[in-house]
């Protein structure tokens, strides 16, 4: 009954708009996501460029980059928009030392539309996520925010804007999960998008807007399911996943077709559209609505940021200005690798780069006190390493967000709890779904069985549920991030890991990557 009186509003709606909305209209979307402040240009592995990644074509996006292809865009449609879909936070230097006072001004210059929320925008709490949006010359944009006991937040985020020039409304919202994997904090909750979707096209429509468009941080498979589960959206404009997807959907590297057509609750189309990470890509739409507000037809592809594109000069210069406070401190050498490790499937299984922040872990706690295990959240991993020398920056990129190393002792049935629940991504204490996965040192893991390495023979014992063991983790980890641990255990902070991965360097450059079987799915 509530979606047939939707739909009727929708259509009467329709009807008392024939004045505003009589002819069609042309329109290009251009889009970014994830950006993750890499305004320079960068590696495979989220490293600034070297002079060989240049000559064999590694290198990638860079503000100068964006703003030289989304001025391009612009000139050559007479109605665009630009929009960003989240976590323009937290990734490099910028953001480490600098908070968002970069992507200010990069934003600005580039001069967005709107722009929705990333759960990365939460790092460092509300208060200064409210800053930032009060310093921007567009709206932010989120509908599945509780914001009521957040009045600060709540005046500088709506859950639409309506861009009165083409009679379209943008609808932001962002994954609910947000509370388990950010730092939003007690004032803030998150729902389920699509009720809030479905009720913001309502209210929409009821002003006369047909031509509606979702901006969205909450994963490519999850996004199709909102459109499949909501009305009246004619695309969906998304991030969170880091998914890059292809015109040819089957080509290699490609997590789906791009754009991504998904039947919505009125029998039409609703073309979910993602551009990759890092700004590594700008994707683009051309729609075509018809007079009623539908889509007619649309065209468009995502554009790779490779060196084929110039930067623009005056961009350039000023990100390399803006990078001078951090410059000679991210250059101090710690290391060295004799071959890269990525983070390219650290979520999914084992990955080098994972090994070696956890042996830094157990490594580090072991010349204070005995310690079994040593686990991170896989999330906390956002980049990889180059071959060569290791610099600070280059720890820093991997492990952008501060955090500290912690020192639990669990007893042996608890901890198998974890870590099983890990496996099957449902905490068993809560029976919630586990947002993450992990990377460990010290043991291996199966779905059914965890083994603890003898250091002194080389071999492994089974786990023992009466016995206490000391595990080091993450102080994320270790309050409930990602619904790991559950409830919370409240450690002291020891050591900042990435001052524990720069010591691990240090002591055993050069450093071989490599994988030794820890995790088995």
């Amino acid at each position: 009954m509530l979606l047939l009186a939707s739909l009727v509003l929708g259509l009467a709606a329709r009807a008392m708009s024939a004045g505003l909305q009589s002819t069609s209209l042309s329109l290009r979307i251009i889009h970014t996501n994830d950006l993750h402040a890499h305004y320079s240009p960068f590696n495979k592995y989220g490293s600034d460029c070297s002079a060989d990644d240049i000559v064999q074509g590694g290198c990638y996006g860079g503000a100068a980059r964006l703003a030289t292809t989304i001025d391009r865009l612009r000139r050559d449609h007479p109605n665009s928009l630009l929009l960003d879909a989240g976590d323009q936070a937290q990734g490099t230097l910028f953001y480490t030392i600098g908070k968002f006072n970069t992507t200010i001004k990069v934003m600005n210059w580039l001069k967005y539309d709107a722009m929705c929320i990333g759960n990365h925008e939460f790092d460092d709490g509300p208060s200064l996520l409210a800053t930032f949006f009060s310093k921007l010359s567009f709206p932010a944009i989120c509908a599945n925010i509780d914001m009521t006991r957040n009045p600060r937040l709540a005046h500088v985020v709506k859950p639409y804007v309506v861009i009165e020039k083409y009679q379209l409304g943008l609808i932001g919202y962002i994954t609910n999960t947000t509370d388990s994997i950010s730092s939003a904090g007690p004032t803030l909750s998150f729902t389920d998008p699509v009720p809030a979707v479905n009720r913001y096209v309502q209210e929409l429509r009821q002003k006369g807007i047909t031509r509606i468009i979702a901006v969205s941080h909450n994963g490519y498979h999850e996004d199709m399911d909102v459109a499949a589960r909501t009305y009246g959206l004619d695309m969906i404009v998304g991030g969170h996943s880091h998914t890059y997807l292809a015109l040819n959907a089957s080509e290699p590297g490609a997590g789906g077709a791009y754009p991504t057509a998904v039947t919505n609750l009125e029998g039409k189309m609703t073309y979910v559209v993602q551009a990759k990470a890092w700004g590594e890509y700008v994707g683009y739409v051309d729609v075509e609505f018809a007079s009623d507000g539908s889509v007619a037809k649309l065209a468009g592809k995502p554009i790779h940021m490779t060196t084929d594109i110039a930067e623009d000069t005056a961009m350039a210069a000023s990100v390399s200005e803006w990078r001078k406070p951090f410059e000679s401190y991210g250059e101090t050498l710690v290391g060295s690798m004799t071959a890269g490790a990525s983070n390219g499937n650290c979520l999914e299984s084992e990955c080098e780069i994972g090994d070696i922040v956890a042996d830094a872990m157990l490594w580090s706690r072991n010349l204070d006190t005995p310690t079994d295990l040593a686990f991170i959240n896989s999330g906390g991993l956002r980049a990889g390493i180059r071959s060569g020398p290791t610099k600070v920056k280059d720890v820093l990129l991997v492990l952008p967000f501060g955090n500290a190393v912690v020192s639990l002792d669990i007893v042996g049935s608890r901890l198998k709890q974890i870590i099983m629940g890990v496996l099957q991504k449902t905490n068993l204490a809560n029976g919630r779904p586990i947002t993450g996965s992990i990377q460990l040192a010290g043991a291996r893991i199966t779905q059914h069985s965890i083994e603890f390495a003898q250091s002194a023979n080389d071999t492994f014992v089974p786990l023992d549920e009466s016995k206490t063991y000391r595990v080091a983790t993450v102080d994320f980890v270790a309050r409930g991030g990602d619904n790991i641990i559950d409830p919370p255990i409240d450690a002291p902070t020891l050591q900042g890991l990435d001052v524990v991965v720069e010591s691990y360097f240090q002591q055993f450059s050069p450093i071989t990557p490599k994988l030794s079987g820890r995790i088995s799915r």
